[in-house]
């Protein structure tokens, strides 16, 4: 049996979460892909376990159609909301049984699980709209004690 966590416990766990912000130089949908492609497969070179949060599930069943029209060489393997084991696994707005490893977010909206997490990655463009969620995003991982590590891609 474990004591349970007291406020100074739960706010020392936050502070080794790892919160990282990609921001692309681009406006377009398609670099968002192209660079979640590369660190799906960094993730998955590394051994490690990935939920990618999409706005919808029908986005997350767009992507994987992608990936699975993918070069053999460029594949990565991966599934949609566990059908199949993976370590890479696609999701819509809501995460049934988070991996606890590593959560991309391309919701707009704050992710809830993103304490379930070691690491949670933003990966945004500058499109107006999501410039704008990445700064509440910001914001929420802010007032949760998170500091939040910002990459400038292609600047």
């Amino acid at each position: 049996m474990t004591a349970p966590q007291t406020e100074q416990t739960a706010s020392a766990n936050l502070a080794e979460k790892d919160v990282l912000f990609y921001v692309l130089n681009s406006t377009e949908p398609q670099a968002r892909e192209v660079f979640l492609n590369k660190l799906l497969k960094k993730i998955w070179a590394e051994k490690r376990r990935c939920d990618v949060r999409f706005e919808s599930e029908q986005d997350a069943l767009r992507y994987d159609l992608t990936l699975w029209n993918a070069q053999p060489q460029s594949f990565i393997p991966h599934s949609v909301a566990k059908q199949v084991p993976a370590s890479i696994q696609l999701y819509g707005e809501q995460i049934a049984k988070p991996s606890r490893d590593v959560l991309i977010n391309l919701h707009p909206e704050f992710p809830g699980v993103f304490e379930q997490y070691q690491r949670t990655i933003e990966i945004l463009d500058q499109s107006e709209y999501l410039i704008q969620m990445g700064r509440e995003r910001w914001k929420a991982y802010k007032a949760k004690g998170i500091e939040a590590t910002v990459h400038k891609i292609g600047f």
